[in-house]
């Protein structure tokens, strides 16, 4: 016996539309979800080749040790210390204990005094101004420190106020106080020592000994 079905009253032709129907429906989301995915294997593929250069540029940062970037700040400074034909007033040593920039008194301050002189503000400020681009990770100590001639009392009132005076400057150049310290020595640590020296030589001893230095550390 021919088995009843409601789809037997149905015309041929509107099967037949029906059946393109569902071709036409079930081709149109394939394509959607083959665009979808090629787009998503898009932003992945992106997403790893950022992720790979971030993490080259980690990689080289951790796997550089900490003096090379006070490396490359000492030949800065040193690029503009030969510049400004400073050589016999400005040094820089590069330490374990990091960077240190010194700088003869008589290059900063008139014999004696503790202000800053206009001339060598001209000269000193680009070496400043390297100093204050350096990263907020580093400290900056400004030492004083003077001769054996006058009162201990004074000397050590003296190297402090240039050290302080160094400071006030760096503010100025906006280096935040918290990375910064003052420390006076006056004749305490002399770099030549003056005992048995005299005439010119002591003269040069004590030259030498009058000196501001700025120490880089972290």
């Amino acid at each position: 016996m021919r088995e009843y079905s409601i789809f037997n009253h149905i015309a041929p032709e509107k099967r037949r539309s029906r059946k393109k129907s569902g071709e036409v429906v079930w081709i149109t989301s394939y394509a959607d979800l083959t665009t979808n995915l090629m787009a998503l294997f898009v932003l992945m593929l992106s997403i790893s080749q950022i992720s790979a250069q971030k993490f080259e540029v980690v990689a080289q940062a951790v796997s550089k040790p900490r003096l090379d970037t006070l490396a490359e700040l000492k030949k800065q400074i040193d690029r503009e210390i030969a510049l400004a034909h400073l050589e016999q007033q400005v040094s820089t040593e590069l330490g374990h204990s990091g960077l240190s920039v010194e700088f003869t008194s008589g290059l900063l301050f008139e014999r004696g005094q503790e202000t800053l002189t206009l001339e060598s503000l001209k000269d000193a400020l680009p070496i400043l101004q390297i100093l204050q681009a350096t990263d907020r990770k580093y400290m900056l100590s400004f030492e004083g420190h003077t001769d054996d001639v006058g009162s201990d009392a004074r000397n050590w009132e003296l190297s402090s106020a240039r050290g302080v005076a160094l400071l006030n400057k760096m503010r100025e150049l906006e280096v935040p106080a918290e990375r910064m310290s003052v420390a006076g020595f006056g004749s305490t640590r002399p770099k030549v020592e003056v005992q048995s020296k005299e005439g010119a030589e002591l003269e040069a001893a004590r030259a030498a000994n009058r000196r501001v230095v700025i120490r880089v550390y972290q």
